[in-house]
């Protein structure tokens, strides 16, 4: 006949054994739905067919002032613009491929919603290109893609355009062959200046993923518009 005390230990030795086991079952599968829930991001952020039409949600917070420099070379303040819906968008002023698309769905977005809408909205770029900062740069690129009087090209120092970037939770990473890597973002702000909408650009140039986008943009770009005196 076995001893109670013994009985004991071997009731808490089986004990720490389940538990032990379910722990590590419990961490298995938290580890494999972490994994399926990144998946699952990654596929709706990418897949054109679960594009948010009329963009993802914000908070409605101020959107943050700045002063920087336009393609002209004048002074140009985010806050200059407060009674008209701004589209604002983070290009970088040697790009070629991803940022020449945001602003062609940029372009053809407003152009959808009409002369007497449009006249309500204004484009905005800040420059995501810490390394190529002069004015010369960000009007060149505009030129290039037929932006010079259809938007605000802005630039600045290195350091003011750093500062925005933090100010806007921008993602620019700038690499040792001075290849910029960049959040393909642009936002939405209203009329009284606060923050509505943001949209992610496609890395695809295939026109059915650019229409989708043009008309999601359109939808968010129309939601947002102030009335006309």
């Amino acid at each position: 006949m076995r001893h109670p005390e013994g009985m004991q230990k071997l009731a808490l030795a089986a004990f720490i054994a389940t538990s032990a086991l379910v722990i590590i079952a419990g961490a298995v599968w938290g580890i494999r739905l972490f994994s399926m829930s990144r998946n699952q991001t990654a596929t709706q952020s990418t897949n054109p067919a679960n594009y948010p039409i009329g963009g993802f949600p914000m908070t409605g917070n101020l959107a943050p002032d700045f002063t920087l420099i336009d393609q002209f070379g004048q002074p140009f303040a985010l806050s200059s613009l407060r009674g008209h819906e701004v589209a604002l968008a983070f290009i970088d002023a040697r790009c070629k491929t991803l940022c020449p698309l945001t602003a062609q769905i940029m372009y053809d977005a407003k152009v959808r919603l009409g002369s007497s809408a449009a006249g309500r909205i204004d484009l905005l770029a800040v420059n995501a290109n810490p390394t190529a900062t002069s004015i010369a740069e960000v009007q060149a690129w505009s030129i290039n893609h037929g932006m010079l009087h259809q938007w605000v090209f802005l630039t600045g120092t290195a350091q003011q355009l750093q500062s925005v970037y933090h100010m806007y939770n921008v993602y620019v990473q700038v690499n040792s062959n001075e290849l910029v890597e960049h959040d393909p973002i642009m936002f939405i702000i209203d009329a009284k200046g606060h923050e509505r909408l943001y949209f992610e650009t496609l890395d695809s140039n295939s026109q059915s993923d650019l229409k989708s986008q043009e008309i999601g943009l359109e939808a968010g770009m129309r939601q947002w518009l102030p009335q006309p005196q």
